[in-house]
């Protein structure tokens, strides 16, 4: 099921967390929210079962939960969620989709602490995909629940707060300094999944002309620092996604003399003076105009 972690969530947590059913579903919105509960309600799906752990379920829906999910696929536009995948299993009890896996070490290549070096991070995650160490499998997933809840609930705010803004031929997103949450996004890999998961979210509450349209978000790099980190994500309606950003931001750096680093792996990721920033900005309008 497309559904994030939900055997390792509440049915109820998953939903809200999962790309497809948050955007199909709106669920930044307060129809969205009683779309969900109908949704609930319709699968026959007790809301305090949908409240529990899934392996805490009733036996008897934990069966049936796949094919709930199935018969709603047509009246909740749900269409494709179900899809094929792989299981593993660690004797009778555990369980892990093959995304399940994804979201845990995306979650354990990013530092819990400050004190902790990506060497060991790369390390950790690596290693949970042993059988011999599948407690840091478990701590990746309990890690990827909290960032999967950090992330949507910036979403919902910047939605709310219309922090998303069309500069024209791009939209762009600025995570202010001092913001709840913020260091969670100085790392390239989850300044990207908001990314991916805000442009969706704002296409589907807004005008077909958004689908056109790429992000650029950007975040503090750390709290004490005067640097930022610069990310760019192609628009949605791309069937195949290019993302140009890399030689956009290097001619905007260039006709701004905005000092800019450009030593990430995606060349669509780029570290910055938070003060050159707006020029930036202003440059890279004008560029892609």
């Amino acid at each position: 099921l497309a559904l994030a972690l939900y055997r390792h969530w509440t049915v109820e947590q998953s939903l809200r967390h999962s790309l497809f059913t948050a955007v199909r579903l709106k669920l930044w919105t307060v129809r969205g929210e009683k779309r969900l509960q109908q949704l609930l309600a319709e699968m026959g799906l007790p809301l305090v079962e949908s409240k529990q752990m899934f392996v805490a379920m009733d036996l008897s829906l934990r069966r049936q939960f796949h094919d709930m999910m199935n018969k709603m696929a047509d009246s909740h536009q749900l269409d494709n969620v179900v899809f094929q995948s792989f299981t593993l299993h660690h004797g009778c009890r555990h369980k892990y989709q093959a995304t399940d896996c994804v979201y845990a070490i995306v979650a354990l290549f990013n530092p819990s602490d400050k004190e902790m070096k990506y060497n060991d991070c790369f390390r950790d995650a690596l290693a949970s995909l042993s059988r011999q160490h599948r407690t840091l499998l478990e701590e990746g997933i309990e890690r990827a629940k909290k960032l999967l809840t950090v992330i949507y609930r910036q979403t919902h705010n910047a939605l709310d707060m219309k922090q998303i803004i069309s500069a024209g031929p791009f939209l762009y997103m600025v995570i202010q300094e001092g913001s709840l949450d913020a260091r969670y996004y100085s790392e390239p890999t989850c300044l990207g999944m908001l990314a991916y998961i805000a442009l969706r979210s704002y296409v589907a509450s807004s005008r077909k002309r958004a689908a056109g349209l790429p992000l650029v978000i950007s975040a503090p790099l750390t709290t004490t620092s005067e640097e930022c980190i610069v990310l760019g994500v192609p628009p949605v309606a791309e069937a195949v996604p290019r993302n140009f950003f890399g030689k956009a931001f290097e001619q905007a750096a260039e006709k701004t003399n905005s000092r800019i680093d450009m030593d990430y792996f995606d060349s669509s990721v780029i570290r910055m003076k938070t003060e050159d920033r707006p020029k930036f900005f202003d440059a890279l309008t004008a560029l892609l105009s």
